[in-house]
């Protein structure tokens, strides 16, 4: 009877093969995240600005902007009679907008974070099932840690204290729980 054996492929190409699924993995993870869940448009909450900046309060706030008034600015006395136009303050478009814009943008952070943990976790359980390769089984399991660093690093910023002690205490606990599970002495 012949037996048949598989050539034992060398290690950098096993490594390869496993760093280049951690990375498509992540990879598709973002691409999905960005189709099925797209963040919000700049433009749909702050339009685009006047090409001529309002140069005083009305016209300002006539055109949806917040006037803010310069304590530096000359005084007409100070101007020695000087016929060019005297500007007080400036007019900012964006006061108005930008914080609807801000939380839009938070939001999105906080369910693309949601969405990046639930991806990063199916994709550790999928590398616990016994796949008939170790290496698509590490890769995975990999790109399922990667996804979890990158989904906490996008919505760092975002969390506050508590929520990122909650992500580093759950974080550690699950690697913690998949080292000795999966790793015994």
């Amino acid at each position: 009877m012949e037996t048949i054996t598989t050539a034992q492929h060398p290690k950098f190409v096993r490594w390869a093969l496993m760093l280049g699924i951690v990375i498509i993995l992540n990879i598709f993870f973002n691409v999905v995240l960005t189709l099925f869940y797209p963040a919000p448009d700049y433009n749909a909450y702050c339009p685009a600005q006047p090409t001529v900046s309002p140069t005083d309060a009305a016209t300002c706030d006539a055109q949806g902007g917040v006037w803010t008034e310069d304590p530096n600015a000359p005084t007409p006395a100070e101007m020695n009679g000087t016929t060019k136009p005297i500007e007080t303050g400036y007019c900012d478009m964006t006061a108005k907008c930008q914080p609807l814009y801000d939380a839009a943008e938070s939001q999105h952070e906080l369910y693309g974070f949601v969405i990046m943990v639930g991806l990063g976790l199916l994709s550790l359980i999928a590398g616990f099932m016994p796949l008939g390769s170790s290496i698509v089984s590490s890769g995975l399991s990999y790109g399922g840690v990667v996804a979890l660093i990158f989904a906490s690093a996008r919505y760092w910023s975002d969390a506050g204290s508590w929520i990122q002690l909650a992500i580093s205490v759950i974080g550690l606990i699950a690697l913690i729980f998949i080292g000795v599970r999966r790793f015994r002495d």
